[in-house]
């Protein structure tokens, strides 16, 4: 039986982004709350820094007022399709972007009802797919919101690749629930995170082509509120002044999660404490889901949409060779800690629990035979740094300062349960486990530690991706798409069976937003 990072666990997901400002406006007709927001689960009023809401910012300060429609906070995988669409709609949109340019994390995304499963044989069944999705994600979906993005992604996306075709994105089968659509040219991992970021950047330019104004380096700071509390618009940030930004028709959070902010996930994921990411830019604050707080809104009970992986260690963003296979993993102390055969996410997540969040996978001579990883692969991490080669098992453990006596015991023991069949420590499956003894000479070691990349606890949402209050009343001209809009995962991603949602539903969920702020919601996307 051939090991491989599909067959062993099939679905395994792709992966598909703060200035802290005022609340309010002095002297102005339009206000902002000074409501309070504490963090989930804290007693301690005033513990976090966003705790309450910052002073006003004075009239002084504003160096320019714009005037438009749809207001759009974050340049990223739902910011530029929002734009694009509201843009090409003939809307008047300003982007808010507090980078110089665009920014993603990811590689390609899932998306259902596409042209092109239907003609590779699909029949697509969503009601099944939302009974799936709603037995892993703990109670805490919208489920009405689920299934208005999930049936309309084909739609949205398939739209995107006819406005902006290139990169080219190649289309696949994901699982027989839904076609994964990724922006890459092979089956590189690099070049994937590569194609998606160029894909981005060619979106905003298109957006821009249609008349989208993007203001970068130009952080949203608060949102603006009249005072009936309906939101009108956002105070941006540049340098030590400030820019005011009314929109007629509504402002649009796409600000990304928390993971790249500590105290955020001090207060909502600790379990990423001090994780590294894998983040290309570590631009995830939380701002949008600060700012919607102090406006009122509610957010989802954390932690919710968390998502971790696995980073060999001295090797760039984006590459990850023989990542995730089942093989013995043990942790700096040379002892095994895990069922081996869950998936990059499941190891990342597991990995993140050990000391240092580190870990070491170890294989004998007869993996590349297995079709686990390839030669290259192999040469590939010796050459980088992140993989060892030994003749003993003593010689791995030397080489990344692991107790010897130790890792000899464990791989003893474990070589005891592949020949016995049956792994009496972990359960791995027996047809897995089969092929794994570490017996031949040359032995390898792969340097692994977890990465965190998505924290999503989002802003409490309807099916028309209005953002909600804590009495469950919409926020009237306030949206959110993408991993600030909560309502839609459980306490972990779904990666097995639903891989590519979380961009794919950031993509859609912009397109949406704009037709949902502009009255044209049950309208076609075209």
């Amino acid at each position: 039986m051939d090991i491989s990072r599909r067959s062993f666990i099939k679905g395994a997901g792709l992966a598909g982004t703060a200035a802290l400002g005022a609340a309010a406006l002095a002297g102005c007709a339009s206000t902002s709350s000074t409501q309070s927001a504490d963090a989930a689960g804290s007693s301690e009023a005033g513990r976090w820094s966003w705790s309450t809401a910052p002073e006003p910012i004075p009239d002084d300060k504003i160096s320019d007022t714009y005037e438009c429609e749809l207001c759009i906070v974050g340049a990223g995988v739902a910011g530029n399709p929002a734009a694009l669409y509201a843009a090409k709609h003939g809307y008047d949109v300003i982007v808010l972007q507090k980078e110089s340019t665009p920014q993603v994390n990811g590689q390609g995304c899932g998306s259902w009802n596409t042209k092109f499963g239907t003609e590779n044989g699909l029949v697509w069944n969503i009601s099944n797919d939302i009974q799936n999705f709603a037995a892993i994600s703990n109670g805490k979906p919208n489920l009405r919101l689920v299934r208005n993005i999930m049936e309309r992604s084909g739609a949205a996306i398939e739209w995107i690749v006819s406005e902006v075709p290139d990169p080219a994105p190649s289309w696949d089968i994901v699982e027989d629930t839904h076609t994964g659509c990724q922006w890459i040219l092979n089956d590189d991992y690099a070049t994937r995170y590569t194609g998606f970021k160029t894909l981005h950047n060619n979106i905003a330019a298109k957006a821009a082509e249609y008349g989208a104004r993007y203001l970068y380096e130009t952080p949203a700071v608060q949102l603006v509120t009249d005072g009936e509390n309906n939101v009108v618009g956002v105070i941006g940030q540049t340098g030590s002044s400030y820019v005011r930004v009314n929109a007629s028709k509504g402002v649009i959070l796409c600000t990304g999660d928390i993971s790249d902010d500590e105290e955020m996930l001090e207060a909502y994921c600790p379990v990423m404490l001090d994780v590294p990411t894998n983040h290309a830019v570590a631009t995830n604050t939380g701002d949008g889901l600060k700012m919607g707080l102090w406006v009122g809104a509610d957010m989802d009970d954390p932690p919710s949409g968390m998502q971790m992986f696995i980073t060999p260690s001295a090797l760039p963003q984006g590459t990850a060779p023989c990542v995730s296979l089942p093989y013995l993993h043990v942790n700096t102390e040379g002892k095994r800690f895990f069922n081996e055969n869950g998936g990059d996410q499941y190891q990342g997540t597991s990995i993140a629990l050990q000391p240092d969040h580190r870990a070491y996978q170890i294989m004998d001579s007869h993996v590349v035979e297995h079709g686990s990883c390839t030669q290259e692969e192999l040469d590939e991490g010796l050459k980088l740094g992140n993989t060892y080669q030994s003749d003993t098992i003593e010689g791995l453990a030397d080489a990344v300062g692991i107790p010897a006596d130790e890792l000899v015991r464990t791989v003893k023991r474990y070589n005891e349960l592949v020949d016995g069949g049956d792994d009496l420590d972990f359960g791995v499956d027996p047809e897995v486990l089969a092929n794994n003894g570490i017996k031949d000479a040359p032995f390898y070691l792969m340097e692994y530690q977890a990465s965190k990349f998505v924290a999503a606890p989002g802003l409490t949402c309807n099916e028309y991706l209005q953002v909600l209050s804590k009495d469950r009343q919409v926020i009237k001209g306030l949206y959110a798409a993408g991993n600030v809009q909560g309502s839609f995962f459980g306490y972990d991603y779904p990666v097995n069976g639903f891989g590519g949602f979380s961009l794919g539903r950031s993509m859609t969920g912009g397109v949406l937003a704009v037709m949902s702020a502009t009255g044209t919601f049950d309208d076609e996307i075209a």
